[in-house]
């Protein structure tokens, strides 16, 4: 019988092949592999887009992937910081790197993204994402040059997770 250890050690392994698998679909250009990943109920969470769940979530996705690999060549590298267990249950984060070259110019862009997701252990497919959040990757700063700037700066907002984005704030009710 396999200790917790082991058991843990191969849970953190089938995620890692899971997320292998997410890199290959985006590699190949296959919507569908990357989409294998994804739990059937699945949560996205995705920056510049409004959230969607469930089977919306798969069709707005899958809409996306498939335009873009009809225009670009996609790369992705996946930084993974760290898996952490709870029973069926997991979370991981890191960031998405996704190298796209537009099969018309050759102009190539590049796309990093920090990410969170959450899973759960299906007993037919295995590890499968259940949501999905990301946003765009910022420089690194230091914190006192941050807070400075929510001091002192001309271009502070008082909803503080919206940074410099003031169009979420007149979207809001008054």
């Amino acid at each position: 019988m396999k200790g917790q250890a082991a058991m843990e050690m191969d849970d953190i392994y089938a995620i890692n092949l899971t997320k292998t698998r997410y890199r290959d679909g985006f590699d190949l250009g296959d919507a569908e592999l990357v989409l294998s990943v994804y739990d059937g109920a699945f949560a996205d969470m995705s920056f510049g887009i409004p959230s969607f769940y469930y089977s919306d979530a798969r069709d707005v996705f899958r809409a996306s992937l498939e335009r873009t690999f009809r225009e670009y060549d996609a790369k992705m590298t996946i930084i993974l910081i760290d898996i952490v267990l709870n029973g069926d249950r997991a979370f991981d984060w890191g960031w998405h790197v996704l190298d796209l070259t537009c099969k018309q110019t050759g102009e190539q862009t590049r796309l990093r993204t920090r990410y969170f997701e959450t899973w759960r252990r299906d007993t037919e497919k295995g590890w499968l994402i259940t949501s999905f959040i990301d946003n765009v990757d910022l420089e690194p700063r230091m914190p006192q040059e941050v807070i400075a700037e929510i001091k002192y700066g001309d271009s502070f907002t008082p909803y503080a997770r919206l940074g410099h984005l003031p169009q979420y704030a007149s979207a809001v009710p008054t």
